[in-house]
């Protein structure tokens, strides 16, 4: 094989990573932009509790929500009472106003209603929709893996595909540079 057939398959291929790349990066950098943008939030399905309708690795597309607009079927992410910090996403099944304002939550596989009512107050958000799959290929991609995947990879490229560049158009070894008057 010829050098110069190996640079056009280089070259091919580079163009080939580049199109997928963007083809890739752009549509999801646009959605997350709209995400951000809407004030929507993304989750990721980590437990069986809502499946088969929230599938473990699916990203939920949640977005704000009233307390006073909860209604039962709607499927809510709420703070855990038991735990601070720990975001659940499960199905109001029923509504409790007898201090103040509460739900009743049941996830769809469980066989039983969650021990104790959400107050409105721990209520965060409502699920809009949901992607299959792709919560877990986000979750994949926390650090440092996004960043070895989106920075030094395409840094490593550039700076192989610059080398070979300068390597292909270095004069040869003895060969004399044009004389300037």
């Amino acid at each position: 094989m010829t050098q110069a057939t190996r640079w056009g398959r280089l070259s091919a291929v580079s163009a080939a990573l580049g199109v997928a790349a963007i083809a890739v990066l752009l549509p999801l950098a646009a959605f997350l932009l709209a995400a951000w943008l809407f004030g929507l939030q993304l989750l990721t399905v980590e437990t069986g509790s809502m499946a088969p309708t929230f599938p473990v690795g699916a990203l939920l597309v949640s977005g704000q929500v009233d307390p006073a607009d909860v209604h039962v079927g709607m499927a809510i992410v709420f703070e855990d009472p038991a735990k601070a910090g720990r975001l659940i996403s499960h199905r109001v099944i029923g509504v409790t106003g007898a201090d103040s304002l509460a739900f009743w939550t049941q996830g769809d596989a469980n066989n039983v209603r969650d021990p104790v009512p959400v107050p409105a107050r721990m209520v965060r958000a409502r699920v809009l929709w949901q992607v299959p799959i792709l919560g877990a290929a986000t979750e994949w991609l926390q650090w440092p893996r996004s960043f070895i995947l989106l920075v030094v990879v395409p840094a490593g490229l550039l700076l192989l595909l610059e080398w070979r560049h300068r390597r292909r158009h270095e004069p040869a070894a003895g060969a004399r540079a044009p004389a300037t008057a």
